[in-house]
């Protein structure tokens, strides 16, 4: 390979070579060369007798000089922070595979928000009642306050009109022994005193039946994994 009078000669194996990248690949390497070198340069293929070993190599540099090298923009640099001033606390892999479905996306949000809420350094099997309104805790999950509270909705029924009640994630929180509840006020003023437990443990077989059946099945292999049988677990409950 050699490069004189802003020609580029490249060196190929045989007549065949030559005609295929002549035909086939010229314009392509000729603008990529092009490129690199920062100026039109023209490509020739060259066949040279005998085998590689035997052939003199020479390239002779482009005159003009290479495009400068690009900036590096500044490494990104993450802001420290301790975990646990930031409200952060440890929910176990058990839990989050679990617990979660059967709670819904609602319900785990509310536990995950009260439980955080919970500043104290030692726990109990309960965090402190603490007030919040609708709105404000709906803001956080986020979601519609019927989400939180529950609606009772009219429907048409075997003997005419009549109402329907549709449950809140309070209502599954505290169904599921995970939460107290209490309400205090009318309308605007209504205010909700929230308490959760801190950790939530193995679920009880019959909460395990109300998981989607591949659910289910992750549930009894996560007992047989850790030394419980599901069989048994069944029955004792």
């Amino acid at each position: 390979m050699g490069f004189e009078d802003g020609v580029l000669s490249v060196v190929v194996s045989g007549r065949m070579a030559q005609e295929w990248l002549e035909s086939r690949l010229l314009p392509t390497i000729t603008r990529t060369v092009g490129r690199i070198a920062g100026r039109e340069v023209g490509v020739r293929f060259v066949v040279v007798d005998g085998p590689p070993s035997e052939r003199e190599v020479s390239v002779e540099a482009p005159s003009s000089p290479p495009p400068p090298p690009r900036e590096q923009p500044e490494e990104f640099a993450v802001p420290e922070f301790d975990v646990h001033t930031a409200g952060w606390f440890p929910v176990s892999e058990y839990e989050c595979r679990f617990w979660a479905p059967l709670l819904g996306r609602v319900g785990w949000r509310v536990w995950e928000i009260v439980r955080k809420a919970d500043k104290r350094k030692k726990k109990t099997t309960w965090t402190p009642a603490q007030r919040w309104t609708a709105p404000a805790l709906a803001e956080l999950v986020p979601c519609g306050r019927q989400a939180l509270v529950g609606v009772r909705r009219r429907s048409a029924d075997d003997n005419g009109a009549g109402w329907s009640d549709h449950p809140g994630a309070f209502d599954r929180l505290v169904g599921e022994g995970m939460a107290t509840v209490e309400r205090r006020g009318q309308k605007r003023h209504t205010t909700y005193w929230v308490s959760v437990r801190t950790t939530l443990g193995l679920l009880r077989p019959d909460q395990v039946v109300r998981l989607p059946a591949r659910l289910q099945v992750q549930h009894d292999r996560w007992l047989v994994e850790h030394g419980f049988d599901p069989q048994e677990w069944d029955f004792t409950g």
